[in-house]
């Protein structure tokens, strides 16, 4: 995927916002997952006549001029896509000390875009723009440090950029910010200063924040809980995009809403389009079921397989059984050993009851297949997990 659509742009002084948020709602256990989420937003494109007079501007040293022709070529707008030069204006007006170049220096280390991929250079970078004040800088620079990525691991230091970012208004910071002291990481634990954060970036329209406001309510975590409130902030993040299956949760068991089956089915369906495991899981119950959706069992299996192939252990759980008695899917006693064998965590036959039962059904050499299959799942989703790349957006002044 081209770095174009991974990145978005704000043209003059405007902050982009790029957000990891932790949330505890979970259906297995309190286990944290990260979230990103990318504004849509782009920056105005530049006509020819438009772009020849900033290309002047940067040949004189005009380090924003510098700044933004980076940005035309890292974006293949008016000119052809071109990360090494992108990366040859951007060090260029880095070079002046421009803070917002620093930053997208980072950017491009990051990724690998016209540089060989150095993390803990970009890491560097993000360091020295946020040390000139710089919120996307400071956020980034946070995360950096919360994940140990170019830096060792230091919550703390992690906490004190998020604090300068949330305290210039940055949205993303504050919930992050948040998320720290619902977590008591890097500072001692605090629900109702979380709550506040998390509703600072709420009020200002940011879907995470609206969504981690809810799930305060929903717990009732530095508030009392009210299932209606959660429902109310649960849906103005689902209105913006960001569904996740605690809004079905609501509609399922009419907490705070009229119990309304249908409708919880339509916002799992919302959310597990959007990548979210345990609402794919919950969808596929619900196909599986017929509850608030139409009975179909092809569709329960293929929903239960994409949460299972991000690692949710109900789902492969769920898939291991359809695939034991042939429900939805071809009955297949290999497959039905292979999910069933990583939604336990890799127990042996010894172990399990479940295990027992499909090897007693099974050739030796076919539980050994099985087996072989899965620790092959576990090694290549390791290896994706450990390459994964976060997204940190360029910026234009």
């Amino acid at each position: 995927m081209r770095l174009w659509f991974l990145l978005f742009f704000l043209a003059w002084f405007e902050y982009a916002a790029v957000a990891f948020v932790q949330f505890s709602l979970s259906e297995r256990s309190t286990d944290t997952v990260l979230s990103v989420r990318i504004s849509e937003q782009k920056y105005q494109p530049l006509s020819a006549q438009e772009f020849s007079k900033l290309m002047k501007k940067a040949l004189k040293g005009d380090r924003q001029a510098q700044n933004r022709v980076g940005i035309e070529f890292a974006g293949g707008g008016i000119v052809k896509e071109d990360f090494v030069e992108a990366y040859k204006w951007f060090a260029a007006a880095a070079k002046g000390g421009d803070p917002i170049a620093e930053h997208n220096l980072g950017v491009m280390y990051y990724h690998g875009s016209g540089v060989q991929r150095d993390v803990a250079a970009a890491a560097t970078y993000f360091e020295k723009a946020a040390a000139a004040g710089f919120p996307a800088a400071q956020f980034n620079a946070g995360v950096m440090y919360e994940g140990g990525r170019g830096f060792s691991q230091n919550l703390g230091r992690a906490f004190e950029l998020y604090r300068e970012a949330a305290r210039s208004g940055y949205a993303p910071a504050q919930n992050n910010l948040g998320r720290m002291y619902e977590k008591g990481e890097g500072v001692v634990r605090d629900a109702k200063v979380a709550l506040q954060w998390y509703t600072k970036s709420a009020l200002q329209g940011n879907a995470i924040g609206q969504f981690d406001v809810g799930a305060m309510y929903w717990r009732g975590d530095g508030i009392p809980q009210n299932f209606a409130k959660a429902a109310e902030w649960f849906q103005l993040a689902a209105k913006q995009g960001y569904a996740r299956a605690q809004t079905a949760d609501l509609y399922s068991a009419g907490w705070g809403v009229p119990k309304e089956e249908h409708v919880a089915g339509e916002w799992l369906l919302k959310a597990a389009e959007q990548g979210d495991a345990i609402a794919q899981n919950k969808l596929g119950a619900f196909y599986l079921k017929g509850q608030g959706v139409a009975a179909d069992d092809s569709l329960a299996a293929v929903w239960f397989e994409k949460a299972a192939e991000q690692g949710n252990r109900d789902a492969q759980a769920n898939l291991a059984s359809l695939y034991q008695v042939g429900r939805g899917v071809g009955r297949d006693l290999n497959r039905a050993y292979m999910w069933r064998y990583l939604s336990l965590g890799g127990k042996s036959p010894e172990q399990s009851s479940e295990l027992r039962e499909l090897a007693r059904a099974m050739p030796r050499s076919d539980v050994a297949d099985a087996e072989r299959r899965a620790s092959e799942w576990l090694f290549v989703h390791a290896s994706a997990k450990s390459e994964e790349v976060e997204v940190f957006p360029l910026l234009a002044q």
